[in-house]
């Protein structure tokens, strides 16, 4: 049973090889310098088995690992693996059989993995300073570690903070605040007040302050917009997938707190308030109004009808359309929602109506007209 976002069982059992990869098409990451297994286990803060001199000049899945390369194993089931990996080090959990090869003990291997190739094989970044083809509007402020790339734009009254990147085609339109560190992807967009905090990273396509969808009826019935004027704020570590949109609040604000992660193709709409270290998955929806505890999971494609709560440390399966406010805790399933247990009793039921149902007509059958 799955109880909490650390502990989802990986995508597969085992890795597989795809048929059209080649080392020569995909880069995997390097490091500028091999390091020793030792140097990478102080980093860890972790133990190692076996030879703490032998060196990784690189990180990889298991098929397709060099004999210089590392790779991960979450659990046992998955050790198999190993048998058909050229890696020379292995990251592993303690009491995962790796062999005689040298082992970096970790408690949380693909967290561990990720900060190794983040610190020792970091990715391609754009040089400091705006671009030559950038528009910046000579009243915003841009920190001179920044990057500003060629076709981007920062419009009236914006700033951009140390070390972030605005690559090609982003555009920060007017009195917009982004914190350091971040990273703003091609093509995203960021309306006028919007504001976002520290180490926050935006995927192509991301649209963050577009109006609402709030309309009133005129005095024939015709639907009119409300005006929306409020704002969107992200706070530090937010992560939001390509192409999700976060509506503008029509007053006050629409809120995404510290360290929610949120995947492509996601629509926030106004005044919704997410909770810190929230995950929603793909082409989830919230109405209006929606407030989402701290550490909620909502799976792919679920929905809420808006202006209620989901509370904290809630677990919503895919597709479940929520209705009414959720209880800090409960685990919800289906269209719909109804809570865990109740759900596998309709769904098993379900199974059974076949059956039931011929039952049914051969009771009808049996009964003459009057008998019952």
């Amino acid at each position: 049973m799955i109880t909490s976002w650390a502990v989802t069982p990986p995508r597969s059992r085992g890795p597989r090889r795809c048929p059209c990869f080649s080392r020569d098409k995909h880069v995997l990451p390097r490091a500028p310098r091999p390091r020793s297994v030792s140097e990478l286990a102080t980093f860890l803060d972790a133990a190692f088995e076996g030879d703490g001199g032998a060196e990784v000049a690189g990180f990889a899945s298991l098929l397709q690992a060099k004999a210089d390369e590392l790779v991960f194993v979450r659990e046992a089931g998955l050790a198999a693996g190993l048998g058909a990996s050229s890696a020379r080090v292995v990251l592993a959990p303690d009491g995962v059989e790796t062999g005689d090869r040298p082992t970096i003990r970790s408690a949380q291997p693909a967290a561990d993995f990720s900060r190794l190739v983040e610190a020792f094989a970091p990715r391609w970044r754009p040089a400091e300073g705006v671009a030559e083809g950038a528009h910046v509007d000579r009243t915003a402020e841009v920190a001179p570690t920044a990057s500003v790339e060629p076709g981007a734009c920062v419009g009236p009254g914006c700033r951009v903070g140390a070390r972030t990147v605005v690559s090609a085609g982003a555009i920060l339109v007017a009195d917009v605040r982004v914190g350091e560190d971040g990273w703003v992807h091609a093509g995203a967009l960021l309306r006028e007040g919007t504001r976002v905090g520290d180490r926050v990273i935006l995927q192509p396509g991301v649209v963050l302050g577009g109006d609402g969808f709030g309309y009133v009826p005129d005095a024939q019935g015709r639907p009119v917009a409300m005006a929306q004027r409020g704002i969107v704020v992200l706070e530090d570590d937010v992560e939001i997938g390509a192409n999700t949109t976060v509506d503008r609040a029509t007053l006050d604000e629409t809120r995404i707190r510290r360290g929610a992660k949120i995947d492509n193709q996601v629509q926030i709409a106004h005044n919704c308030d997410i909770g810190e270290d929230v995950l929603i998955a793909a082409q989830s929806g919230l109405s209006g109004n929606t407030v989402v505890g701290n550490r909620a999971i909502l799976m792919a494609r679920c929905a809420t009808t808006g202006h209620l709560s989901i509370g904290e440390g809630a677990f919503l399966g895919a597709n479940t359309a929520v209705h009414h406010d959720v209880e800090p805790g409960a685990r919800l399933y289906g269209a719909p929602a109804m809570e865990e247990r109740g759900w596998h009793r309709t769904l098993a039921a379900q199974k059974r109506l076949p059956e039931l149902l011929k039952r049914v007509r051969r009771l009808e059958r049996g009964l003459e007209p009057g008998d019952d």
